[in-house]
């Protein structure tokens, strides 16, 4: 009887090494993009989408050319994909590496982490050349391919769930809390012009003790001399900018369930700015560093004095931080205080554009890092930039700021004894939160540190007249003033607490 063997179609047995050699191409990408979902991830709620694809536009460029450089070398695709491999994470990590070296060995400096990681992987190229097959090249790629992307995977899907699992509020501002607001509200000729400056990181009274053993009263009984409300136990109902900042802007916190793309939506119509607009006001920006994306339609006016500087919440310059790339990151120029001061001049100038109906929106990044100036305006050593250990970096500058804040308000209610000035931090000091984030020291009751964290600069000069604000979060603060100008009814919402 003949035997008839059972073969695979030719058209089969070629297709099958070409998939392996595709998937193993997309297994080294898969380990080359691991930093940036283990980061982003980390770091979600700090990002923007233009963070995201910039950043991910970075960490592709970056695995092409270490594959390229790989291919040239080794000739073949399957040895490429796992030279790659090899290297992508310790070229993507290698700052961590070093820094865990230099505790055990300080004399240990980045050229010779270099010239360590080259040596062994000259030898790693001539093992993959010399002793490794195609063949096991590829189920080697396939295996740690596989492993990557699952824990890519574990990574992403409590965030993947939480978005899903989230009751998504309306973006559309109607309902109970944003009603349209036509112009019948009490009938006034002239609306006081209203100043609403937000200081990133400027910590209450309470936060600043915890975390700095520092009483700013003195700040505060100047701005009480100068007629200004004031609330010691105000807080922030997050500690993420671009949450808060979109909630304040919006009188309500429902951006706390928002994702980065809903929460600029609802930056492109804001509840505090079409109601304004409704009561014929004008709008002046003061927009440092561009972070308030309100629309350039709403703007009579703007001061921009600075496009862009590194910030903590940019995903690129956490990786490039990491990596082996680090030497050359961009760091905060030393001069910019000057642009701080630029705006704060600014600030008192706005006093002088308009008699009546001008709403201007002051965002400035300060005290928030990076620390620059002490207390006398005097530079700071480039080393103490981000030196969250140190809360006196921070304390310096936190004091400069009273200065300056106290400068800038003291002459505009010389020009404009009828203005409302609106003075809030979007959070406070997150020491806490850093020392935990970037070193690893952990907090020991994370409820209680959020609640001093969160605690706010909150003042009002309401025209010289009095306004119980105390315990106040600003967005209740505005709903009050919004209340007492124009008879919205709009009440208050729930409390941070």
């Amino acid at each position: 009887m003949t035997e008839h063997k059972t073969t695979k179609p030719k058209a089969a047995l070629l297709a099958t090494p070409k998939i392996e050699l595709f998937a193993g191409i997309i297994a080294s990408l898969i380990i080359a993009m691991f930093p940036y979902v283990y980061f982003a991830n980390r770091n979600l709620e700090l990002l923007s989408a233009s963070d995201l694809w910039i950043s991910a536009g970075m960490v592709i460029a970056h695995w092409l050319m270490l594959f390229l450089i790989n291919l040239a070398i080794l000739r073949s695709f399957e040895k490429a994909s796992f030279a790659t491999i090899v290297a992508a994470l310790p070229l993507s990590l290698f700052h961590i590496g070093l820094n865990a070296v230099q505790k055990i060995m300080p004399n240990v400096h980045y050229w010779h982490g270099i010239v360590l990681f080259i040596t062994v992987y000259i030898i790693l190229l001539l093992v993959i050349h010399w002793y490794l097959s195609p063949n096991l090249v590829r189920k080697l790629n396939l295996i740690i391919g596989g492993i990557f992307l699952i824990l890519i995977l574990v990574n992403i899907m409590p965030s993947v769930l939480h978005h899903f699992r989230t009751e998504k509020a309306d973006i559309t501002v109607g309902g109970d809390v944003f009603e349209k607001v036509e112009n019948t509200a009490i009938s006034r000729e002239h609306y006081p012009n209203m100043y609403l400056f937000i200081m990133d990181e400027f910590s209450g009274q309470e936060g600043l003790e915890r975390y700095t053993g520092y009483d700013n009263q003195k700040f505060y009984d100047d701005l009480e001399a100068l007629s200004f409300n004031v609330s010691k136990s105000s807080r922030s109902y997050t500690l993420l900018s671009r949450v808060e900042i979109t909630n304040l802007l919006n009188l309500s916190f429902l951006a706390d369930f928002f994702s980065e793309q809903e929460r600029a939506e609802a930056l492109k119509s804001p509840y505090l700015f079409t109601t304004l607009k409704a009561m014929g006001y004008d709008f002046n920006l003061i927009n440092d560093q561009k972070y308030i994306s309100i629309p350039d339609s709403f703007l009579k006016y703007q001061f921009v004095p600075q496009g862009l500087f590194q910030r903590e919440e940019n995903l690129a310059k956490i990786l490039i931080e990491k990596s082996v790339y680090f030497p050359i990151r961009i760091q905060p120029k030393l001069d910019r205080i000057d642009i701080i001061k630029a705006m704060f001049d600014y600030g008192k100038k706005s006093s002088e554009i308009q008699e009546t109906k001008l709403f201007t929106l002051g965002y400035f990044m300060f005290p928030h890092h990076p620390w620059v100036v002490n207390e006398h305006g005097a530079p700071l050593p480039e080393s103490e930039i981000k030196n969250w250990k140190n809360a006196d970096t921070y304390l310096g500058q936190l004091k400069f700021a009273n200065k300056l804040v106290l400068d800038m308000v003291n002459e505009i209610i010389e020009n404009d004894p009828q203005a409302i000035i609106i003075l809030v931090g979007d959070h406070g000091y997150r020491q806490a939160f850093h020392l935990e984030k970037l070193y690893g020291i952990k907090m020991e009751d994370p409820e209680l540190e959020y609640f001093f964290m969160r605690n706010i600069l909150s003042a009002v000069y309401f025209g010289g007249e009095k306004l119980d604000i105390e315990g106040y979060s600003t967005i209740n603060v505005l709903r009050t003033i919004m209340d007492e100008l124009f008879g919205l009814g709009l009440g208050l919402i729930e409390e941070a607490n």
